[in-house]
C-alpha cells in the first residue's frame, strides 16, 4: 500500500479484520436533520476495538467533510481521546465523510449520509 493510498471499510460483517476495527472512523450523526439548523456529529475511532493513543501510536488527525467540502480538522496528541464532537450545518443533503490518520496504519475513511429536509 502507498502512503497516499486510502483504507477503507471492506468487511461489513463480523469478518471485520482488527485494523478495521480500530481505525475506521465512526461517526455519529442523525439521518435526517433540518437544513440550516445545527446538529451534533460525534467522530470516535475503535467502536469494536479501542484505538492504542501512545507516542508510537496514534490518531494524530480526522478531517471532517459534507461531500467533499471541508468543514473541519482534529488534531490530537498521543495523550489524548480520540474524539471529538463537532456542531454542524448542512444547506443539503451529504454524506458526511471523515479522513483520518493513523501515524503505523495512515490513511482511513468512513462515512454516513444525512438527510436534509425543510
Amino acid at each position: 500500500m502507498g502512503y497516499y493510498d486510502l483504507n477503507k471499510l471492506e468487511n461489513t460483517g463480523d469478518d471485520k479484520t482488527a485494523l478495521e476495527k480500530k481505525h475506521v472512523p465512526y461517526i455519529q450523526a442523525p439521518d435526517q436533520v433540518k437544513k440550516g439548523e445545527t446538529f451534533e456529529v460525534t467522530v470516535t475511532f475503535g467502536k469494536e476495538i479501542d484505538h492504542p493513543m501512545e507516542p508510537g501510536h496514534y490518531i494524530q488527525y480526522f478531517d471532517l467533510y459534507a461531500e467533499y467540502s471541508s468543514l473541519a480538522r482534529v488534531t490530537f496528541t498521543p495523550h489524548m481521546k480520540a474524539e471529538a464532537t463537532l456542531q454542524v450545518k448542512l444547506e443539503e443533503s451529504a454524506k458526511l465523510r471523515v479522513y483520518a490518520f493513523c501515524n503505523l496504519h495512515d490513511h482511513w475513511e468512513g462515512y454516513v449520509e444525512v438527510e436534509v429536509v425543510e
